[in-house]
């Protein structure tokens, strides 16, 4: 059975991730894990200064209240596991992926105050290069609790990790979303290479159980043109490779996977 994490700190940002963790699980018959990490001082949240047996009987309660309401709005069956951890957010979170096998995590990239907006989507982020976990962040004010297209972006000049490849596939299979696969040359004569023709093939074999198209746009401001694509097609969700395409490493090694996550308008899934 696959399993889903979401990850919370109570905001009402990171809360509106429920609706569609909720559709995803049930969609893949998925148990859906509710997951908040606690510390004695957590300065972002209420619960700064509390004596710790405190602060975890709160997170408890919150936790048993958002799974109440899950189930009182859910038409179908559906397993939910609570989980809240003393300690850090990595640190936790990583014991969790471990203990439930977890297969992906669910998260904003804010908090509400101006503390945990920052504290929360940094963590967000740091998770994006040190997970091994596929990852959909959310972006403030997403309201949507549905997916049904995708644009894929892909660096072409890569090799593709088959198995990593494998994971986006089954995602969008379950879903039953159609995927527009994006590549952003640099010029002309990448776009026309014989390797990017051939990497299209490849991809094309790939993705034979699954509605798609391919388009080649060129410019040199990346994350700029994939976001006004994903516009462009009012696509609901963002496939990223961020370990494995030359693109992704520079974008996210270099400081910009916060400027990829907090501008997107739709759910980023990173995939490794």
């Amino acid at each position: 059975m696959k399993t889903i994490l979401l990850a919370t700190d109570f905001s009402k940002a990171a809360n509106k991730a429920i609706y569609i963790a909720t559709q995803i699980a049930i969609k893949q018959q998925a148990r859906l894990i509710l997951f908040h990490s606690y510390r004695f001082l957590n300065t972002y949240d209420d619960n700064y200064g509390y004596p710790i047996d405190e602060v975890k009987k709160i997170s408890t309660k919150k936790l048993n209240y958002l799974k109440r309401r899950i189930l009182e709005k859910s038409e179908q069956p559906l397993e939910i596991i609570l989980c809240n951890r003393h300690g850090f957010v990595m640190d936790t979170i990583k014991e969790a992926i471990a203990e439930y096998n977890v297969d992906l995590i669910i998260m904003s990239s804010v908090g509400d105050a101006p503390l945990g907006a920052g504290y929360f989507g940094s963590i967000a982020t740091e998770m994006l290069g040190k997970l091994k976990v596929p990852m959909l962040i959310l972006p403030p004010g997403y309201k949507l609790t549905y997916i049904e297209n995708a644009v894929m972006a892909i660096d072409l000049k890569k090799p593709i990790d088959a198995i990593v490849f494998e994971k986006s596939i089954y995602f969008l299979r379950d879903l039953g979303a159609i995927v527009d696969v994006l590549y952003v040359a640099k010029n002309e004569a990448e776009a026309n290479s014989e390797e990017t023709k051939d990497a299209v093939l490849g991809l094309r074999e790939l993705l034979k159980n699954v509605p798609h198209t391919f388009q080649t746009i060129i410019g040199t401001r990346q994350v700029d043109e994939m976001n006004a694509f994903v516009k462009k097609r009012k696509a609901q969700l963002l496939i990223t490779f961020p370990q494995h395409h030359t693109f992704f490493e520079r974008v996210f090694l270099q400081g910009n996977t916060r400027r990829l996550v907090f501008d997107a308008e739709v759910p980023v899934l990173a995939i490794h």
